[in-house]
């Protein structure tokens, strides 16, 4: 690259902005994972999306002033947590998150981001459903941060709520393409009992009841991947859940978005074949049966804002959930072009 490039304004408020996000994600390590009931910490995930979408130094720092105040700092272990050598045998317990955390932290440090990320994303995919998805989200955005702390506790708390779902039943036959595999288990699910609502508080523990239901044994397996690469596999995911998400604006379906480009982005460390995402794709199912989500019913605005607005609203928003699906529908926007994407981020900006 040449030095006129390095020395662009472009570059210099780019290369500023991200030692900003560095030190307010080092900052946000000294809070807990969750706040209140079990809610996922949004924090560093907020803040990173926020240095994707171009927000200023004062935006993510109003962020995080606004944001911490719903969060406890967490005293560390007397001595500091002690890494263990088998981290697997330690998923799914929230308990040793601090555990979980020093060990990712000395293996990332020790063997680097790739071979680590080569070992536990296949052994924590399978667990994705777990609060709701944060986990690989959390990870995906650590991982475009290039902030090795942030990594590890992502990594930890992907660990630390691994959560398995279920497995369905055989499905046959199977459904070609993710839309028309979402709308069929709508159908199954209205025709199993029109009323059918999981009644857990927790999207996640939503997901657990939703697993158990005849739409699911039945549909949840019967999404056609034979001879669909795994790129075209997670892009199809992530345009059908941008495409509900715009039609319905329903808080589950939006996690499912975010979800879908957090696993594109965690691509080259997941399984290469479609057949071992199997566990992904029930915790699709799970949640789009969870969010019962019907289709807006709104006017069309002739006035629909573009990009630079809807950029623009995002990072001035104190909304974590519409600053990471803005964020996401941008990142796919750029990456692969389609309208689904800016209708998506509208519906989020409008609240």
């Amino acid at each position: 690259m040449s030095t006129a490039v390095l020395d662009s304004p472009a570059a210099a408020t780019a290369a500023g902005r991200r030692a900003v996000l560095h030190r307010l994600l080092a900052d946000a390590l000294a809070y807990g994972p969750e706040h209140g009931q079990g809610m996922a910490s949004h924090l560093p995930m907020a803040l990173a999306a926020l240095d994707g979408l171009g927000a200023h130094e004062e935006q993510m720092r109003s962020f995080f002033a606004h944001y911490a105040r719903r969060l406890e700092r967490v005293a560390a272990p007397k001595g500091g947590a002690k890494p263990v050598d088998d981290w697997k045998r330690l998923r799914g317990r929230f308990d040793a998150y601090e555990t979980l955390r020093a060990s990712f932290a000395r293996l990332l440090a020790r063997d680097g981001t790739d071979a680590v990320l080569r070992d536990a994303v296949p052994a924590l995919v399978d667990g994705v459903s777990g609060a709701a998805f944060h986990g690989p989200i959390r990870v995906a955005h650590a991982l475009e941060s290039d902030h090795a702390g942030e990594l590890a506790a992502g990594l930890a708390y992907w660990a630390a709520r691994w959560e398995p779902l279920p497995a369905p039943g055989a499905a046959t036959p199977r459904i070609p393409g993710a839309a028309a595999w979402l709308d069929a288990i709508d159908a199954r699910r209205i025709a199993f009992d029109p009323g059918w609502r999981a009644s857990a508080p927790l999207i996640s523990a939503r997901m657990q009841q939703a697993a158990h239901t005849p739409p699911y044994l039945e549909l949840a397996g019967a999404l056609a991947v034979d001879g669909v690469a795994v790129e075209a596999l997670l892009m199809d995911l992530a345009k059908s859940s941008a495409a509900h998400y715009a039609a319905t604006g329903n808080f589950t379906v939006l996690h499912m978005a975010t979800a879908s480009r957090a696993l594109r982005v965690l691509a080259s460390w997941l399984p290469a074949s479609p057949g071992a995402l199997a566990p992904l794709l029930h915790a699709v199912a799970a949640a789009h049966l969870a969010a019962r989500a019907a289709p807006l019913r709104r006017e069309t605005d002739a006035a629909e804002p573009g990009w630079a607005e809807v950029r623009r609203l995002a990072c001035a928003s104190d909304d974590d959930h519409v600053i990471k699906l803005v964020h996401s529908a941008a990142m796919q926007q750029a990456e692969s072009p389609d309208a689904i994407w800016l209708d998506a981020a509208r519906t989020a900006v409008r609240g």
